[in-house]
This record gives C-alpha cells, structure tokens and sequence, in this order.
C-alpha cells in the first residue's frame, strides 16, 4: 500500500476549507482508489476515508493511522460506517 499526496489537485477546495474553517492543516492523498483528507486542527486532527466503490479496510485504516499519526496512532478514534471512516485524535 502506498498513500500519494494528491494536495495539488483539490487546490481550489482546499483555499475555501482554510478560509472558512478553523482548519490550519489540509492534505489529500489516495491509497488506491480510496481518497484520505487529514485535516489538523488546534484542538484535534481528524482523517477521513472514503471509497464509493467498496467498504474500508480494517489493514487500510490501520495503515492511514501508521503513516499520519506515526506513535500517537493508538490514542486516535475511529468510527467506520461503510464507504466512510472517521479517524480523530486530540492534540
């Protein structure tokens, strides 16, 4: 598995979520067909990971939170619904 930082093309989105948000930390990568979004805020950080084709991985989530999170990766909280997982972690 390999995660590719894609930030350079989500540009236009990215300047409006740094503009209206409290947000001070936005990339994009893809792990496959899957986009991650890690977002890092003040008070927490969060990923998420979505797919529309097929449901995440418990291998692809714990990857995520190993490359992003490094050794806070087990202080973080995941919640999965389908297509779509939320990983966040208080700072």
């Amino acid at each position: 598995m390999q995660l590719i930082d894609v930030t350079n093309s989500y540009s236009r989105m990215i300047q409006h979520e740094l503009v209206k948000s409290p947000v001070h930390f936005i990339k994009v990568y893809t792990l496959g067909n899957s986009k991650v979004v890690y977002k890092k805020k003040h008070a927490f950080s969060e990923i998420v990971i979505s797919n529309k084709i097929r449901q995440i991985t418990p291998k692809e989530i714990e990857f995520v939170k190993t490359k992003l999170l490094k050794d806070r990766a087990d202080a973080a909280t995941v919640t999965a619904q389908g297509n779509l997982v939320e990983i966040n972690l208080e700072n």
